[in-house]
């Protein structure tokens, strides 16, 4: 298997090469050069680990790498011995049984990202020592994937973790945070940022800088692990056919099922697609919330940058989802030369709209919801009320599926269930107050981590890329043996023109020729004219209009909330000011009232409590020497 630029400017790459340098030196991401077709009713009786092992394989097993199927069998082994629960991803049925959730958050930090990141960091181990170098890997998270390269990594002696994450404005929950930096291991660096005012867009467009650097990245072994790199979304895929298995009966196998994915970077999405294109029969809702970032691609086909609102599902707050670009691919047909001038649009102009064939192949796949704050608030009471209690996340995929049109008609629905809910006790307590003293609310690995030391770097966002730039060689200096390198390249000239011929709908047709590019343009203009609706100027302004105040009141609605938080913090640091001030008055000691006083004979009205009284008669023995 080779993988390609989803913007075609770099050569074929092998499994290996695309896992330990992330993303493609033009801009684009690692897709596979060809998505192979499976007979879904022998995988049926597998359990998760062979079920992995069987489709990783199609993707991974290369000789030139040194990657059979034992070594993937091996890895997948491993990544998944640290699971609580012996099914892996359990499907469990809520909301009167008419819903199935498939529980993802068995692994060592309670969520979804554990098998992804195991299984990543385990390939990548192995690469490392079959090329006796190390690596320094690197992820900008939201919380979850932090946690689990955490707990991935710490050991492994070929490679250090760098884990950046947002630190202020309560991104984070405490746990998610522990989880990050409570290890012992001297190879985990987590670092925290503060003054992101779009959270984690911020953090990607620093370590995104970093790893543009071809030659600080190739002399210091960067690895970038976040959801770009291809092993992390092919490791998700296992989970589409498993809960697919475990909802269909024999008889049915073959009917479509639909999954609600808590959308955020678009990872899980992307898996499911290609597990639909693999020839799995499901139909995928990206469920968001009031970020709506995947939602306006979907539904509306645009693609726009907008001010982040912080919500109480902060793992899913992101401003653009980078793995749609994955998906937009395919939607157009595989051809790199269109994606590319759609994304150089975005890049320049901050917005891109898609043409109405590539919505028409996405919807096919996709539908999406918006779940704003109340509507997860009440997902979550009336899961907890008949049962069951979900994280934020997993309640925002619930609801969402209240929200969505044209489903199939009585198909399974399966909502993706990625966190443990005792990670969010705040979002729980806001929602179910009495809630937070029930046992589904409380797990031993989150109460054990309390208490603990953060062992953790802090900076502001302005000095992350030099505060990086610093400790990352430093670190390099102290580690043997020597960084892995491997060479970006792009495309030469002539590779690129027959990149470009063999895009073209017509091959026969040589478009560099002025005669054949003229006729083209008036034939198209022609097209364009006859089949075009009115121009309706108003209409686009009006759109334009709405959306700039639509922005507007979420800047102004973002503000208002950092304004309250602010007060509310000053609130509570005069009212901890106030109790520690009680607290210390009330330790001041009190002499003791002699219940005796006033009826005592003269010789002892002197308190034996107070202090001592000075004696007059030393007064008038000056004469006295007592040091004789």
């Amino acid at each position: 298997m080779r993988f390609v630029s989803t913007r075609g400017g770099v050569p074929p790459a092998t499994f290996v090469d695309a896992l330990l340098t992330g993303a493609p030196l033009d801009g684009g991401s690692f897709v596979p050069h060809s998505i192979p077709k499976v007979a879904i009713k022998p995988l049926r009786e597998l359990a998760f680990e062979p079920l992995a092992t069987e489709l990783l394989s199609l993707f991974i097993v290369d000789a030139d790498d040194g990657f059979d199927r034992e070594c993937v069998r091996g890895v997948v082994r491993e990544a998944l011995q640290s699971y609580a629960h012996a099914d892996i991803a359990p499907v469990v049925r809520v909301r009167g049984k008419s819903t199935h959730v498939c529980e993802l958050f068995h692994g060592a930090t309670l969520s979804a990202e554990d098998a992804s990141m195991q299984i990543t960091m385990r390939l990548i181990e192995r690469a490392l020592v079959k090329r006796g170098r190390r690596a320094n890997v690197v992820c900008a998270t939201t919380g979850e994937a932090g946690g689990a390269l955490a707990s991935a990594s710490s050991g492994l002696k070929t490679l250090d973790a760098w884990i950046v994450y947002p630190g202020d404005d309560g991104g984070v929950s405490e746990a998610q945070e522990r989880e990050m930096t409570c290890h012992v291991e001297d190879n985990v660096h987590p670092v925290k940022v503060s003054a992101c005012p779009d959270g984690m867009s911020d953090i990607d467009a620093v370590v995104g800088a970093l790893m543009r650097d071809e030659a600080f990245r190739m002399e210091h072994g960067l690895v970038c692990v976040n959801s770009c790199n291809v092993a992390r979304v092919l490791s998700y895929v296992p989970v589409f056919f498993y809960a697919y298995s475990r909802v269909v009966s024999k008889e049915e196998y073959g009917r479509e099922v639909v999954f609600s994915v808590p959308s955020s970077a678009f990872g899980y999405e992307f898996a499911g697609h290609i597990a639909r294109m693999m020839g799995l029969p499901i139909a995928v809702v990206c469920a968001c919330n009031p970020n709506g970032a995947a939602h306006r691609v979907i539904e509306l086909g645009e693609l726009y940058k907008t001010d982040l609102v912080h919500t109480s599902s902060s793992a899913l707050d992101i401003v653009v989802p980078e793995n749609i670009w994955r998906s937009l691919y395919y939607a157009l047909g595989e051809n790199p030369l269109f994606l590319s001038d759609l994304q150089d649009d975005f890049d320049v102009d901050g917005e891109v709209v898609l043409p109405p064939k590539v919505m028409r192949e996405l919807s096919t796949v996709f539908k999406s919801a918006v779940v704003d704050e109340t509507m997860l608030l009440r997902a979550i009471k009336r899961e907890e009320a008949s049962g069951y209690l979900p994280c934020p996340q997993t309640a925002l995929a619930i609801a969402a599926l209240d929200m969505v049109k044209g489903l199939p008609a009585g198909a399974p629905v399966v909502a993706l269930g990625v966190s443990h809910p005792s990670k969010f006790p705040d979002v729980i307590r806001r929602a179910v107050p009495s809630a937070v003293d029930s046992p589904a609310s409380h797990h031993p690995t989150v109460d054990a981590m309390a208490g603990l030391f953060h062992r953790r770097r802090t900076c502001a966002l302005e000095q992350l890329e030099r505060s990086l730039r610093r400790d990352i060689p430093a670190v390099t200096k102290l580690r043997k043996p020597a960084p892995v390198r491997i060479e970006r390249s792009l495309l030469d000239r002539s590779q690129f023109d027959a990149l470009a011929r063999s895009s073209k709908r017509f091959g026969w047709l040589d478009f560099d020729n002025p005669v054949v590019s003229i006729a083209a343009a008036v034939v198209i203009a022609i097209w364009a004219t006859v089949t075009s609706p009115a121009n309706d100027s108003s209409a686009r302004e009006s759109a334009r209009l709405k959306r700039e105040s639509e922005r507007r009141a979420r800047r102004e609605a973002a503000q208002k909330s950092k304004d309250a938080k602010t007060k509310a913090k000053a609130d509570a640091k005069a009212e901890k000011q106030r109790l520690r001030a009680l607290a210390k008055a009330s330790k001041t000691p009190e002499v003791p009232v002699d219940p005796l006083a006033g009826i005592r004979p003269l010789v002892y009205a002197r308190s034996r409590t107070g202090p001592r009284l000075p004696n007059p008669h030393f007064e008038l023995d000056g004469y006295r020497n007592l040091t004789k």
